[in-house]
């Protein structure tokens, strides 16, 4: 019996001492007291999709000039992460990480920067804003994330307002931003200079709103070729949703291809101005370089060479400032029609990009392989896209690299209906693949072109 109450005395001892242990390990772990905000953006001009993760939680996928959204998280230490999913792989790529130890009621921006190859992140810290629900204003940051701009002066006015020296809300360099700004919730523009000089106008914003009891980034980044122009900038709210702001003083440009087998040669001309041709001669299978257009429903004519007073085919098309398009003539003779292709692209450093139109009549749905050259598509159990319709397209999309035979089959068949064709796709390229009809019905060609 007193053996056994040594051993109850010898148990309790034991269970307080792991309770003492345990509470003082406890005592020394971070504990929350409130919550903190947090976003990422995505300013690197040759990067993919970038997913935006806390340590490994995905808060968002960021494409270049956008932002995953505020996110709401404890006040405790945080790795936050950015990866990219590389072709064929089948996990993310790790780009870059940042620590911040989140502290109460604050709101953290962290930007990646740099390039995919060398990245770069940092951080943009501020209190996180109380509305009382009477304010009339919107409180705007200006940001400044183009490594190929110099120093920048920021107006922000009224839609015609002229810059005028000294009446800049602020300068801002490469990876800087102004303190927030109250402005009354209206119509307004951007207006971006050289460093004190308000006659050179860099970019021009279209006009927009702000509303009241909102937080708004205006960024500036890098151009890229989707966007005909010296910059981009993007109107980044708190939510993830993110506005690129066209620039006002870049028209829209348009290039014509044609696509159209048995249709002759043609001039193209905008709004029946025919005392100037845009494209000349464009013939069967030809890419016209791109020309400015006036944005809105230009009416685009397409007339035998020399001879305007005749019509092949026009239509309206709707372009808008700060674009670029690429109409396809395509169709047979007697039901021809215009396809409008978004040139949206960019080179990114991390895959090659390939847009394909199915422009053929003669074949309804086809299959596309891709495939290491003498690779036989019978081997291979899926098609890289299958059913694709006539007159439509992929869209851009990733492409692994390398050197890489292209074969088109109709929908689920394996026999090819083209001669294949043989790419050599690179980190950085940006093609367009057409598949067209050719004198045999059964036969289909297809073209590629510098997509830029």
């Amino acid at each position: 019996m007193f053996l056994i109450i040594r051993r109850l005395f010898a148990l309790a001892a034991i269970v307080v001492v792991v309770t003492a242990a345990s509470g003082c390990a406890e005592s020394t772990r971070p504990k929350a007291t409130g919550k903190g905000d947090i976003r990422g953006i995505n300013a690197i001009v040759t990067a993919p999709d970038v997913t935006f993760l806390i340590e490994e939680r995905g808060l968002g996928i960021v494409s270049f000039k956008a932002s995953s959204g505020f996110s709401t998280y404890d006040d405790l230490p945080y790795n936050f992460n950015f990866d990219v999913l590389l072709p064929g792989d089948l996990e993310r790529t790790r780009v870059a990480t940042q620590f911040i130890d989140v502290v109460l009621d604050t709101e953290y921006t962290v930007v990646l920067t740099g390039t995919i190859a060398n990245p770069s992140t940092f951080v943009w810290e501020d209190p996180i804003r109380e509305w009382s629900g009477t304010e009339t204003v919107s409180e705007v940051f200006f940001a400044h994330l183009a490594p190929s701009i110099g120093e920048l002066d920021v107006y922000f006015a009224a839609p015609g307002t002229a810059p005028v020296l000294g009446q800049a809300v602020g300068s801002l360099t490469n990876g800087n931003r102004l303190p927030g700004m109250d402005f009354e919730a209206a119509q307004y523009e951007v207006i971006l200079t050289p460093k004190d000089d308000p006659a050179t106008t860099i970019y021009q914003s279209v006009p927009f709103g702000t509303t009241a009891q909102n937080q708004v980034t205006i960024a500036v980044f890098d151009p890229d070729p989707s966007v005909p122009g010296n910059v981009a900038a993007s109107f980044i709210g708190r939510g993830s949703t993110s506005v690129v702001l066209a620039d006002a003083n870049s028209p829209p440009q348009v290039r014509t291809l044609h696509a159209a087998f048995g249709t002759e040669n043609f001039d193209g001309y905008f709004n029946s101005d025919f005392s100037n041709v845009i494209f000349p001669d464009i013939g069967f299978q030809e890419l016209s370089p791109y020309a400015d257009v006036t944005s809105g429903t230009p009416l685009f004519t397409a007339t035998p060479v020399g001879n305007s007073g005749a019509v092949i085919h026009e239509n309206e098309i709707l372009v808008s400032v700060g674009t670029r398009r690429t109409i396809v003539l395509a169709g047979q003779p007697g039901g021809l029609l215009y396809l409008a292709l978004v040139d949206s692209a960019r080179s990114l450093e991390t895959f090659p990009v390939i847009r394909i139109l199915n422009a053929s009549l003669n074949t309804e749905v086809l299959d596309i392989y891709m495939v290491e050259p003498g690779t036989p598509i019978d081997d291979v159990i899926f098609p890289l896209f299958r059913g694709l319709p006539s007159l439509l397209d992929t869209g851009f999309t990733d492409s692994a690299q390398g050197m890489l035979e292209l074969t088109v089959t109709l929908f689920g068949e394996k026999t090819p209906i083209a001669t294949p064709l043989l790419l050599d796709l690179a980190n950085g390229d940006v093609f367009d693949i057409v598949i067209v009809d050719s004198v045999d019905p059964a036969i289909v060609e297809t073209l590629v072109f510098d997509a830029q």
